[in-house]
């Protein structure tokens, strides 16, 4: 007896706290709607901080071993995800016709000044050169060098490109109808901005007739998924709320209503996105749905306190209104709890299952929306309702209330037939879960008529593919992949690839390597083999330097020589299409590849997608089996019942076996947004079963368990409300089928369909279950406590745990001189007429990495012109290399070049190099070299721009800009900067400019010391600043006395070599 004295006393109390609570917020409603403004005003102030990631990488966790390791090759080998143009031209001659060729040469022009894309990582028939074999050697010369002009011309150009098997599906379709540009971007975060440059700069391309431009590519679906993420929630958003405003507004037939529910949902809605943006937590592809679910969610609870105020208000219509409100938030406080904290228990199924942060960041912030729509349905909905004082309408949704009516009729009498059903429900979705198939692709986000989708199409047509897996090749030593027993391995590697499903080809290093041999063996096809003798490999690197850049091969292979990437173009990108690639491909490499001295890792795009997509059927069920445990929980606790926890899942497994039924017998796959729907289901579901339940269990005791009465007052007014409740849900997530992002589509249309087989189930299986099994926690409950009595230690612990998961983070006077005289006194500085020295010249690619070699070099005039010769000392493999230059005065004569491979014993002419090629790898250029410290006025224009005084030495600064758009194209610079030293009329500093506007290079000079009486520059120090590349020449052993012999600079001399 004293305990059950107690328990009404406590009961007693707490009805008094919440009843004085509602009082409250009725009497002063003012006050608490000017708390619940200022409460969403302080999360808006964050709102201009949300920043956007909708790149695939998201759905990794930061340290996810395969995306640390893609962006360790990202870093080692320089790249990144790309923008692809395809040039297409269904005529007869394809792309090989003069005008199409141009527009090919005008587009590579154009994207190469784009802000965001370095000059040197844009690729296409007019960036790229043929490597070929000449009457004494081999010639290294781009396609484009000059554009045809006549068909014949056009065709010894495709003729060319077809003996160049490397470029023959990667860069020019096999049947020559389409060709592509292939843009890499400087910051994959500025994606949008360049997509959108490019699709504007396809506006004003002079497009020949019957020539098409298409863009795609990993670049260009990141560029184009931004603004279309944008698009599309700016367009679903508002009619969202336009939907839910009209859903409400023909529930109640009244403005008032409406108005305040779409007030609930822009309080609900702001709050959530607010404490993101405070949380530096971006929106992904995924809660880019947030807002539109929401919306949907965030009014369900103030239909139930509309529908009771209502109800009670048509029984008294003489009581005052206040009290009204108060008798209803008495009632409906408990199962509005209820409802929230199983809703709250399924969405953070979502975050406790899954490892991928869109998913995680999906449940964790839906669940904080449904926190926030409880608080602001227990505050501001009753201050909103005294304050407007609706009145009931008798006439309201008489056609809902006799259709739900109907339903109870329908229950009670087929009971047996409604359980039978259900059980056959959930045996298909038994079968159904048995055969599901995982699949996605992140092109699969658009809808199959976008540009962009047809765009790939188009590209994976004509080309190898438009997705991209890395096979990164490491050796333990340097030099190691000079090795030619592990260069053959990678070919066989290439090979067996090359014959999986949906693979269109790949390029290594090796395929370069075949076409130099090729080349220096005079072009015989049967020469286009691995040479078989590392020196000889080293040897053919070291030529190709000397007439091409020196990040020419930064993406095939690492500047120590031991790592190479070998890149795999693919046609699909689906899950099931890659798996049938890196499945048997990971199979492979443990088998026959990977051994002691060499071992290859799957790295790149698609690799990544694998593996993300890979997982969802694991995180699914996971997160279906946490949320069921969670809410069945939180449920038997609130009932305190294990086994009304149970009642409260029957309807929501039956719903999600429906589902999976469904989807098998569509084929509708598991992925980025079907995988979703099942813990969605369960957190929304749920909230039918509770009211159901607890509803049947209080009419059950007022009516003392005559249950066909129960029946007849249950459905016309709980069960209206319950069907209110799910129309909003079902438009709200219903608007997602209108959305132009595929996984969205197909998640509210899942969605749709499970939260309408939850309504129907709850509203008939349950019933007909307490109809025939008469459970005890409905038709006899224990004693229920008012207000928080059991249930509030469960809502406090899931508000803390909540919330503790949300904050889980000179001058001196000198007398004036123009610049005309500085150039002429740098020029008149003494350099001597012959030199011999010894150079040491380091390459450093972006990472630190070195590479070292020596030479000796002997230089002479003859006349006007000058003669170099080159013998390298050292590495070994390359040790006995030279490299003579006769470099002519006049300008409309080709500079003569040759070079000496020892480990073929024969002396190879090379062609001659324009002003701006790199010299022998280096980052100068054979301009650079050529004036040797001296000032070219045929080419510059000079200005004095300033001077300066560092320590003891005086400074001239000087301007540089070419005379006219030819020069500086030829120079590859729009502007110089030099520094000159005052005293001495030495450079100290050179700093250039691409055409771009760019900084681009700079030159340190260092130790200038007089040599024989010549003031001598000992040490070069040149950094791109754009590929992160440098170079360093250490100068010694200088001698400008000692007579150097003409016999030096001959052929024969190469030969002998150094002695």
């Amino acid at each position: 007896m004293n305990n059950e004295g107690e328990s009404a006393t406590s009961a007693g109390s707490r009805s008094d706290f919440l009843a004085r609570f509602f009082r409250l917020q009725v009497a002063r409603p003012w006050w608490v709607i000017g708390l619940c403004v200022l409460g969403c005003l302080s999360a808006a102030w964050f709102l201009p901080q949300l920043k956007t990631d909708l790149g695939p990488d998201a759905f990794l966790a930061p340290d996810n071993p395969a995306l640390v390791y893609r962006d360790i090759v990202k870093e080692q080998f320089g790249l990144s995800d790309p923008l692809v143009l395809a040039v297409v031209d269904r005529r007869p001659g394809g792309i090989y016709r003069p005008q199409v060729l141009q527009l090919l040469q005008w587009l590579t022009d154009q994207i190469s000044q784009l802000p965001n894309v370095p000059a040197s990582r844009v690729v296409s028939l007019a960036t790229e050169k043929n490597i070929i074999s000449s009457a004494e050697g081999m010639e290294v010369r781009p396609f484009l060098e000059e554009l045809p002009a006549s068909m014949a011309a056009s065709l010894r150009l495709k003729q060319a490109v077809e003996q160049f098997p490397l470029y023959v599906g990667t860069l020019v379709s096999a049947d020559g109808h389409a060709a592509l540009v292939i843009a890499e971007l400087a910051d994959e975060d500025r994606a949008e901005a360049t997509y959108r440059a490019v699709t504007e700069l396809l506006q004003t391309a002079p497009l020949p007739p019957s020539v098409d431009v298409h863009v795609a590519g990993e670049g260009a679906v990141m560029g184009y998924l931004a603004s279309y993420v944008d698009a599309d929630a700016r367009r679903l958003v508002p009619f969202a709320g336009l939907v839910i405003f009209l859903v409400i507004l023909l529930a109640f037939r009244q403005l008032g209503p409406a108005v305040v529910c779409a007030l609930i949902t822009v309080f609900t809605v702001v709050i959530t996105l607010g404490t993101m943006a405070a949380q530096a937590v971006p929106v992904y592809v995924i809660t880019n749905a947030l807002p539109v679910i929401l919306i949907g969610i965030s009014v369900a609870d103030a239909i139930h306190v509309y529908s009771h105020y209502f109800s009670l208000q048509r029984a008294r219509p003489d009581s005052p209104r206040r009290d009204l409100v108060v008798e209803t938030m008495l009632a409906m406080s408990r199962p509005l709890t209820l409802t929230s904290l199983t809703t709250i228990a399924g969405f953070l199924g979502l975050y406790f299952a899954g490892y991928m942060p869109p998913f995680k960041h999906f449940g964790l912030y839906a669940a904080l929306g449904v926190a926030v729509a409880w608080v602001y349905s227990l505050t501001f909905l009753p201050a909103a309702i005294a304050l407007t004082r609706p009145a009931s309408r008798d006439s309201q949704s008489v056609g809902f209330t006799a259709a739900m009516t109907w339903l109870g009729t329908l229950t009670r009498r087929h009971a047996g037939a409604v359980i039978g059903g259900s059980v056959l429900i959930a045996l298909l979705g038994l079968y159904g879960a048995s055969h599901l198939t995982v699949d996605d692709e992140p092109i699969g986000l658009f809808l199959p008529d976008e540009p962009l989708v047809v765009a790939d199409r188009v590209i994976n047509a004509y080309a190898q593919g438009s997705n991209t897996l890395d096979i990164v090749v490491e050796t333990p030593a340097v030099d190691g992949l000079l090795d030619p027993r592990r260069l053959r391995k990678i070919e066989a590697l290439q090979t067996f690839v090359s014959g999986l499903p949906h693979v269109g080809g790949s390029v290594s290093i090796v395929d370069y390597l075949k076409q130099i041999n090729r080349a220096v063996n005079e072009g015989a096809p049967a020469a286009y083999t691995l040479p078989d003798d590392a020196d000889l490999v080293a040897q053919y690197l070291l030529l190709y330097s000397a007439m091409s850049d020196p990040t020419d091969f930064e993406e095939e292979i690492d500047y120590d020589y031991r790592m190479a990437n070998v890149r795999v173009n693919i046609k699909r990108g689906g899950y099931q299409d890659t798996r049938q690639i890196i499945e048997p491909l990971e199979r492979y490499l443990s088998d026959t590849f990977n051994g002691p001295d060499i071992k290859a890792t799957l790295s790149g795009r698609v690799n990544l997608n694998y593996r993300w997509i890979k997982e969802l059927a694991v995180s699914h069920f996971k997160g279906v089996g946490i949320a069921l445990v969670l809410v069945w929980g939180v449920s038997a606790i609130l009932f305190r019942s294990e086994l009304a926890g149970l009642y409260t899942l029957l309807p929501i497994c039956c719903t999600v076996l429906g589902v999976y039924a469904v989807m098998a017998a569509l084929g509708i796959t598991l992925g980025m947004g079907t995988s979703m729907f099942a813990a969605v289901s369960i957190g929304l579901g749920i909230d039918f079963a509770i009211h159901t339940l607890d509803r049947l269990g209080r009419l059950a005791s007022r009516l003392g368990g005559d249950m066909p009465e129960v029946f007849r007052e249950f459905y016309p007014t709980t069960g209206r409300a319950l069907l209110f409740n799910f129309l909003t849900i079902a438009c709200g997530f219903g608007v997602l089928t209108l959305s132009k992002i595929s996984s969205l589509n197909n998640f509210g249309s899942i969605v749709v369909l499970s939260i309408g087989t939850s309504f129907v189930t709850s509203l008939m299986l349950l019933p007909a279950l307490v109809l025939r099994l008469r459970p005890g926690f409905v038709v006899a409950p224990r004693s229920r406590p008012s207000g928080f009595a059991q249930y509030r230690v469960v809502t406090t612990v899931v508000v803390v745990a909540l919330a503790a998961l949300l904050l889980s983070r000179p001058s001196r006077a000198e007398e004036a001189v123009d610049a005309q005289r500085i150039v002429e006194q740098v020029n008149a500085v003494e350099e001597g007429q012959q030199v011999t020295r010894k150079l040491a010249m380091t390459l450093v690619d972006r990472r630190g990495r070195e590479r070292h070699k020596e030479t000796v070099i002997f230089r002479k005039d003859f006349a006007d012109d000058t003669r170099t010769v080159v013998f390298y000392t050292a590495p070994a493999n390359v040790r006995d290399t030279a490299f003579l230059i006769w470099d002519y005065a006049d300008p409309d004569q080709d500079d003569d070049q040759w070079l000496y491979l020892p480990a073929m014993r024969k002396v190879r002419r090379i062609s001659a190099a324009d002003r701006g090629d790199y010299f022998l790898g280096t980052d100068f250029t054979y301009d650079d070299i050529k004036l040797d410290g001296k000032l070219e006025p045929k080419d510059y224009d000079f200005t004095l721009i300033g001077e300066q005084s560092p320590g003891e030495h005086h400074h001239y600064r000087l301007a540089g800009v070419p005379k006219s758009d030819a020069i500086a194209r030829e120079l590859g610079y729009s502007r110089i900067e030099v520094l000159v030293d005052a005293d001495n009329s030495m450079i100290v500093e050179v700093k250039f400019w691409d055409l771009k506007g760019s900084e681009l290079k700079t030159l340190e000079v260092a130790d200038i010391v007089r040599v024989d009486g010549i003031w001598t520059r000992r040490q070069l120090h040149i950094t791109n600043h754009q590929t992160g590349h440098q170079t360093r020449f250490e100068f010694s052993d200088v001698d400008y006395r000692t007579p150097v012999d003409d016999n030096l600079f001959t052929r024969q001399a190469l030969e002998r070599g150094y002695r």
